[in-house]
């Protein structure tokens, strides 16, 4: 089994509406991902899958969703509080925890890989230091 990782960053701004503490303020972060995958099998360029492909995949499955958009949860409070709002919204049916986040984000990356290739790990890093990291535990 081979492994590799790509690594992205974002901008975005999210809001926590149930939290109770300064995390319920719109506020932006500079995410930093790290998405590795795996295969067993080498394809027609003896790689396991092209950094270029793995990297269009976070592009359409993250980059393409979250950079630069306001995160929220989809709920009457936000909806109300942002009905003029011009910009890029992603809507999440949770409220939008790194926790909630990244298996958003492992659900999207995983539904755009080859099937031959494996999503092994996805680490979120909302600061630099503090970070979440799932990952894949079917063998």
């Amino acid at each position: 089994m081979i492994s590799i990782t790509k690594k992205i960053e974002f901008e975005a701004a999210h809001r926590l509406s149930s939290y109770d503490g300064p995390c319920r303020e719109i506020h932006g972060h500079t995410y930093k991902l790290e998405v590795t995958v795996s295969g067993q099998d080498l394809n027609e360029t003896d790689m396991i899958l092209d950094f270029k492909t793995l990297k269009k995949i976070i592009k359409t499955a993250i980059l393409d969703q979250f950079d630069h958009s306001l995160i929220l949860k989809d709920n009457t409070e936000n909806r109300l509080f942002l009905t003029n709002y011009p910009g890029k919204i992603f809507w999440m049916e949770t409220e939008p925890t790194g926790e909630r986040m990244i298996l958003v984000m492992v659900q999207l990356i995983h539904s755009l890989l080859p099937q031959s290739i494996r999503l092994d790990q996805v680490v979120l890093y909302e600061t630099s230091n503090s970070y979440l990291t799932w990952k894949n535990n079917k063998g």
